[in-house]
């Protein structure tokens, strides 16, 4: 008797799980347009539209990746200490707007020290109501940078940290105008933004010896030897901008410092916090090199659909998966599961012990 048929990722198409992950892979690991994958493709001999191609994302987006970007989600509202960010990003198709218009792509992420999960979302707006919405019944402690909404949440019971690369970039510009550190020490106010950059580069470098810690000796550490120099910055600042000009750029540098810093110094309560948002900064990245390349989303949907797949193969990546091995075996067994209860969906998952040896990468990687 002959065994039965394999389910295919799209019914009625000749588009196979291989096919299929090559070209996510291409678009969303390489950063290609489609315009650029369909003339690589033409050069192979295959005649494959750029309109197939992101027709076919969005079938298996909506017909399987969807289910594994909603799994994961579910898995980083289980943690208790979640990174966010969000960028711009161009829909053409929106309806009500103008294709000019600018919407968000949302990021939130775990923390450095917990299981890798980036649950990219679409959104029209950047307003509240969406981290809101995310965040609805969670409690836990939220990093950021210094976007106002993210410190008034309501329905959630957030502790906030802020980004302490966001206060020293404030101060690093300041002396980059002034000609670099020579020159910034001649004058009042640079010679302030100097002293201010120099006192948060050396919490950093305070900072970096504890990293391979546990949590409770990097806690302890910390506050035996950061909580000092942050108390000290702080003083600094209070007392700068005292003398600074009204509305200067180092008055707007010392107050944004002076707002920042209890949130900054929230980090001292959790050993496994970091003094920066650059995790979620550096997940962000990935979606804007992307942008670079294909500029804008058709569609919400499209955008929908490149939040999930951006979401799945970034996750991957920071398992140790090999993004298109991965894909592909997800579009080859999810198929043939059978009913795709939650249980189900959460075995097809980066971190499952599922995942087969041929889609991790070698550990060196």
């Amino acid at each position: 008797m002959r065994a039965p048929q394999p389910e295919p990722p799209i019914p009625g198409s000749f588009a196979t799980p291989s096919l299929l992950a090559w070209i996510v892979n291409g678009k969303y690991v390489m950063s290609l347009p489609l315009y650029r994958i369909e003339t690589d493709l033409k050069a192979c001999g295959a005649t494959i539209s750029r309109q197939d191609m992101a027709n076919w994302m969005m079938n298996v987006h909506a017909r399987w990746l969807a289910k594994v970007h909603e799994r994961m989600k579910v898995e980083l509202l289980s943690h208790v200490r979640i990174h966010a960010d969000e960028t711009t990003v161009q829909v053409l198709k929106e309806p009500n707007r103008e294709a000019k218009k600018k919407s968000r792509m949302w990021l939130f992420c775990s923390a450095k020290r917990d299981t890798p999960a980036y649950v990219y979302e679409y959104h029209e707006t950047r307003g509240k109501s969406v981290a809101e919405g995310f965040l609805r019944g969670w409690k836990g402690t939220l990093t950021t940078d210094d976007y106002r909404p993210y410190f008034n949440l309501q329905e959630a019971d957030v502790t906030n940290t802020a980004c302490l690369v966001h206060v020293r970039r404030k101060f690093a510009e300041i002396v980059k105008v002034a000609g670099g550190d020579a020159k910034a020490a001649k004058s009042l106010y640079p010679s302030v933004a100097l002293d201010a950059r120099r006192m948060i580069d050396e919490m950093f470098k305070v900072d970096k010896a504890f990293d391979k810690l546990d949590a409770r000796e990097r806690k302890a550490k910390r506050i035996e030897e950061l909580q000092p120099l942050m108390r000290n910055f702080y003083a600094f600042c209070v007392r700068s901008a005292e003398v600074a000009t009204p509305r200067s750029k180092l008055d707007k540098a010392l107050r944004y410092a002076i707002w920042s810093w209890p949130y900054v110094m929230n980090v001292l309560d959790d050993g496994r916090l970091e003094l920066d948002n650059n995790i979620a900064e550096r997940g962000m990245k990935v979606f804007v090199i992307g942008r670079k390349a294909w500029l804008f989303s058709d569609t919400p949907r499209g955008a929908e659909a490149s939040a999930a797949i951006y979401s799945i193969v970034t996750t991957a990546k920071m398992n140790g998966l090999e993004p298109r091995a991965y894909i592909e075996w997800l579009l080859t067994e999810m198929p043939n599961a059978g009913e795709l209860t939650d249980e189900v969906v959460d075995s097809f998952l980066p971190w499952s012990d599922r995942v087969p040896e041929s889609c991790k990468l070698d550990p060196a990687a």
